[in-house]
């Protein structure tokens, strides 16, 4: 799939967990990452196999490197940047594991080119899955 720009494998999917958890595999090109948002339903780890992106999380911010995690309680707004000129590749874990629907509706939605869908459309699959779009992606 193609989440917006962001080459994305579903590795575990809800129907392989009995609904538990769902794992992807993310390649996270230069300058990529998603806006801010936050889940009201999941919560979500992110481990960087390779490469450094930075998060935010609740308005705080992290460089994180290969070999690092991140945990993100549902309820907390988060974005992620990769803000160097290599591609960053991450698992990241969803409890419970619906979540891929939103990867897949949202990649059906991401222009060809990658990058955000139109906010109207954002917005509709947004209020499908309990996620609240809050804010651009992060800048420098």
């Amino acid at each position: 799939m193609n989440v917006v720009g962001e080459p994305t494998l579903v590795k575990v999917a809800a129907q392989d967990s009995g609904g538990a958890i769902a794992l992807f595999h993310l390649t996270a090109p230069p300058m990529s990452g998603p806006p801010l948002h936050v889940h009201s339903r999941e919560d979500e780890i992110f481990y960087v196999l390779e490469g450094e992106l930075v998060f935010e999380l609740d308005g705080v911010r992290e460089v994180v490197g290969s070999g690092g995690t991140v945990y993100l309680q549902r309820g907390i707004p988060h974005r992620y940047q990769n803000f160097t000129d290599r591609d960053a590749r991450l698992l990241i874990a969803v409890s419970p594991g619906g979540f891929h629907e939103f990867f897949v509706e949202l990649s059906a939605a991401t222009p060809v080119m990658g990058g955000m869908p139109p906010m109207d459309i954002l917005q509709k699959i947004d209020a499908r899955y309990g996620i609240r779009t809050m804010g651009p992606p992060l800048l420098e």
